[in-house]
């Protein structure tokens, strides 16, 4: 029988064999510092002049700054030649959709930015499912672990379409009160503050006397309110006074989310909104937003160079029809309804509170939930099948149905942003990757109509570029306005998702700060760090300072790269070569970790 040598006798040895290491410190509390940054050149986050300066972290935090620190460390950073930034934060993201499965936690995208805190739950969309609560969205994350930190908003939308469904009309005051009750609920369980999407139904059917009552009842818990604005284009100075109106009625400040004017008849517009914000900041508003640094949008940019209606002509009522699903299900009883629902939805396997929530549902209300998750199957625009090309083919070589669809293409085309501004994407002629749809035109020798009609044709995917860089450079100039990337979580691969998601903070210091020197550096980095914290009201992140909590990025800048493109978006950024994350190492040596030191940050709030 073997023996075992006392656990006591293995830890004598251990420190007779290791105890030279350190010499002087007190051999049980281990090293003076986790890890040392040393000799960076040390941007704390604020506009002061950059430093050469080490960086201490102990226990999560940043515990000494300055040159030549002494001290056994358990990890030492060689950072001479570059850059060390507080970490970054996305003021206004997508990710939490991808972030509630497994595969999601890392949100490796953001991590490789440089991103180490998130804040989700935007545009009136919870960020926990509509079928769970704040605190078990909190207790999923902290349990498992996730890539960067989060804080965590309720939404307006959610909110209402619990109460109300997807009824267009102003609730009643009894369901105004269950809409404040659960926007109290999720503030005393861990909610930064509450968000609408204006543009997006549910919230869209809220006016504003409505988001004001909404507002007030996160004022006593500090709240903020963060929108996505009820118009980004002609009308965007008065949605911009919507925002400032409710921040004045609630006491509570108003964050704008991705500042910017789409279509080029409104560009220009931009002094006129930001002026609007100023002078209420001026009264003493808190009024902020923030903005992603490019002149296309959506989550998908690709868009149609043809409009459904073009492609199905006089077939439009009958196909427009089909995307009326209710009445197909009318033969299937609620058991069965909420089985279809389990073959597509996301979220299968259904979580107890999922099941018990679509059980509570009214007839109606669990059509309406099987309806959109069967319609989100379906494409959204071309010919969906042989039958409809063929048709539209033979309509566009008839005499007089081929120059009325060549008319409504080039009206589309040039009622928005014009041909100079479409820009191919993606194409199975590789040449033409890259060109606007006005070069691809002159190029094959053809009208802008025909040259589009050809495209569509042969799959390529499009992007309209929205908005003017001339708005966008004004936009990011402002001390007010922080970095937000309003990305999503890719699956690397699959889909053509925006280069935002991959690129945007990179982007910004690369294109915008070292390149073009629109901003300075300091000025890119303050607005993805200090700037976003002070507006979140947390004092210990997003600068390096003595006891500020160790989110840190160490940039290569002569490694710095963003090639993720509209042609190809899955590609990620380089140039973060440590990435510290709550003190631990995220990305180490440009390589992920493996390691989800992120935590849900929950407001410290009085009883």
């Amino acid at each position: 029988m073997k023996k075992r040598i006392p656990i006591l006798v293995v830890m004598a040895c251990a420190g007779l064999l290791f105890g030279g290491l350190g010499a002087g410190q007190d051999k049980a509390a281990g090293p003076a510092f986790d890890i040392l940054i040393r000799g960076g050149l040390v941007y704390d986050g604020s506009l002061k002049a950059p430093v050469r300066a080490d960086v201490a972290v102990k226990d999560g935090r940043i515990i000494k700054i300055g040159p030549g620190l002494r001290g056994p460390a358990g990890r030492v950073i060689d950072a001479a030649g570059f850059i060390v930034t507080p970490g970054f934060i996305d003021m206004h993201t997508h990710v939490d959709d991808g972030m509630y499965f497994p595969e999601g936690r890392p949100c490796l995208a953001s991590l490789i930015q440089g991103v180490t805190t998130v804040v989700v739950g935007q545009c009136g969309t919870s960020a926990w499912p509509i079928f769970e609560q704040a605190r078990d969205l909190i207790a999923l994350w902290n349990g498992s672990g996730i890539g960067p930190n989060a804080a965590l908003l309720v939404g307006q939308g959610t909110v209402r379409q619990l109460v109300m469904g997807m009824e267009n009309r102003p609730p009643t005051p009894e369901e105004l009160e269950k809409m404040k009750t659960l926007v109290r609920e999720a503030m005393e369980q861990g909610a930064w503050g509450l968000s609408t999407g204006l543009v997006y139904d549910p919230s869209s059917f809220a006016k504003t006397d409505e988001i004001v009552e909404l507002v007030k009842v996160i004022a006593p818990f500090g709240g903020i309110y963060h929108s996505h604005v009820r118009n980004e284009r002609a009308q965007i100075v008065d949605a911009y006074k919507e925002a400032v109106t409710i921040s004045e009625r609630t006491g509570v400040p108003a964050h704008i989310s991705h500042m910017k004017i789409m279509g080029r008849a409104n560009w220009g517009k931009v002094p006129a909104a930001l002026a609007l914000v100023e002078e209420a900041r001026a009264r003493g508003l808190k009024i902020s937003g923030d903005q992603y640094p490019y002149r296309f949008a959506n989550t998908s940019p690709y868009q149609p160079l043809i409009r459904r209606a073009t492609w199905i002509g006089p077939f439009a009522d009958a196909a427009l029809r089909r995307d009326d699903f209710e009445s197909v299900f009318d033969y299937l009883r609620d058991g069965e309804l909420i089985e279809l629902y389990k073959k597509v939805t996301p979220f299968y396997p259904l979580s107890p509170s999922h099941e018990a929530f679509l059980n509570s549902l009214p007839r109606k209300r669990l059509l309406q939930w099987v309806v959109r998750n069967v319609a989100e199957m379906s494409p959204y625009n071309g010919p969906e099948n042989l039958r409809e090309r063929t048709l539209f083919l033979a309509r566009l070589a008839d005499p007089q149905e081929g120059p009325k669809i060549r008319q409504q293409v080039r009206a589309y085309i040039d009622s928005d942003l014009g041909p100079e501004n479409f820009y191919v994407g993606v194409c199975v002629d590789k040449r033409l990757e890259g060109k606007s749809l006005a070069q691809v035109a002159a190029l094959k020798g053809q009208s802008v109509e025909d040259a589009a009609i050809e495209l569509e044709l042969m799959g390529a995917q499009c992007v309209p570029f929205q908005m003017a860089e001339a708005d966008n450079e004004l936009v990011m100039k402002k001390d007010y306005v922080a970095t937000g990337s309003d990305g999503i979580l890719p699956t690397y691969g699959l889909g053509l998702p925006h280069v935002r998601s991959y690129a945007t903070f990179l982007d910004k210091i690369e294109v915008y700060a070292l390149e073009k020197k629109v901003i300075s550096l300091s000025h890119a980095i303050r607005s993805q760090t200090s700037l976003p914290a002070d507006i979140m009201g947390w004092a210990d992140r997003g600068r390096i300072a003595e006891g500020a909590a160790a989110d840190i990025v160490v940039l290569d800048p002569k490694a710095l790269r963003t090639p993720s493109s509209i042609s190809a978006p899955h590609q990620y950024s380089r140039g973060v070569r440590h990435l510290l994350v709550n003190g631990a190492l995220a990305i180490d040596n440009g390589a992920f970790t493996g390691t989800l030191a992120g935590r849900v940050l929950v407001p410290k709030r009085g009883s």
